[in-house]
């Protein structure tokens, strides 16, 4: 696409798609999903139709198109005996329910996305043969996984029969086999990273290059306080050390900070009133959707890329440059070394894969 191009509001391309997807908030709740279209002009039409559903939906009180909204109304329709399946078939059902949810949630959070906002249409084939892959990384049988993919199955044909997808993705996945969810990497460019940081206000406009150094989530570390820094009286490298305590399933942890990191932390204003390290002069202190902010000045200055996109680039460049996978997976907290190597071994040459491979913890 031509830099000369300007998107259309709703409209955008995800880093790493060739499809242009929407997005749009009603009353407060962001609402996303693919276009499917590679087309701008069909892409702008796409979206104004979306959009406006959305809002006839949001007025008649429906529940929105999304996997989250599907999972929820088929596991309450188990509860009940209308399901026409006897008790300890829906109680095994929902059992498995609550292991696709937590397993989904985690991919669209690795991936940078929330779960939330995810349309029913926008789970596709990979999303499944990621789920199965996690499962397997978590040590259970394929006997559960199968039992698994039984009620996900059934998941996604109460969705289908509710006219919000076109066909379902187990059923597809059972045919096909495994493919490959995770959608090319595109790291920003140090321009591009300048371009967004100079339009964000505040000390938001310290964000991108702290995730860029840190490779933390756009969460845990939107909400880090000063009181979690410790050492910067004396600001040197294996002095500072950062605490984590909004993290992914809420499980904290401490990162060791790079001299990069620091130099930032030294750059940024503090405040009186507020203890998080990018505070705003707001009640609460903090900026609360920061994703969605910077996806709003992303389209602006043509960053390309999403937030997130600067965890992936951290930890790809932090194996380029001699850390091990199991430092990367320990750095930026992922639960399984086996998701580091999935995600950020393929951007790397076999002689780095055999080094980052057999070099126990190293690092920093």
């Amino acid at each position: 696409m031509s830099n000369n191009v300007k998107l259309p509001k709703n409209v955008f391309k995800p880093a790493g798609t060739k499809f242009y997807w929407f997005r749009v908030k009603i009353n407060g709740e962001t609402h996303r999903g693919s276009l499917r279209t590679t087309s701008l002009r069909v892409a702008e039409k796409k979206a104004k139709r979306r959009v406006e559903e959305l809002r006839g939906m949001e007025q008649a009180g429906e529940l929105d198109w999304t996997f989250s909204a599907g999972w929820l109304k088929f596991y309450e329709r188990l509860d009940g005996d209308k399901a026409g399946w006897g008790a300890e078939t829906r109680k095994r059902y929902q059992t498995s329910l609550r292991q696709i949810l937590r397993v989904m949630d985690e991919i669209c959070d690795d991936l940078g996305f929330d779960i939330r906002s995810v349309m029913a249409s926008d789970v596709q084939v990979g999303f499944v043969s990621e789920y199965v892959a996690r499962r397997r990384e978590e040590g259970v049988t394929v006997a559960t996984i199968n039992r698994d993919l039984t009620a996900f199955c059934h998941l996604m044909t109460a969705v289908k029969n509710d006219g919000w997808i076109e066909e379902n993705p187990v059923k597809k996945f059972e045919k096909q086999g495994m493919k490959e969810v995770l959608p090319d990497i595109v790291l920003p460019t140090e321009a591009a990273i300048a371009r967004v940081s100079d339009r964000a206000p505040g000390t938001l406009s310290y964000f991108p290059r702290f995730l860029e150094t840190t490779g933390g989530r756009v969460t845990e570390m939107a909400l880090l306080k000063w009181p979690d820094i410790s050492g910067m009286e004396n600001p040197i490298q294996g002095n500072v050390f950062a605490t984590l305590r909004n993290t992914k399933g809420g499980k904290v942890r401490t990162i060791e900070l790079t001299q990069s990191t620091i130099n930032i932390l030294l750059e940024i204003p503090r405040s009186n009133f507020s203890a998080y390290v990018f505070w705003n002069k707001t009640e609460h202190g903090f900026y609360k959707d920061p994703a969605n902010l910077f996806w709003q000045y992303g389209q602006e200055v043509e960053f390309g890329a999403r937030l997130h996109d600067l965890r992936h680039k951290f930890a790809i460049e932090k194996l380029r440059e001699g850390w091990s996978i199991y430092k990367v997976q320990k750095y930026i907290g992922h639960g399984s070394v086996l998701t580091t190597e999935r995600y950020y071994l393929r951007y790397l040459s076999q002689q780095q894969q055999n080094r980052v491979r057999s070099d126990g913890d190293n690092g920093l």
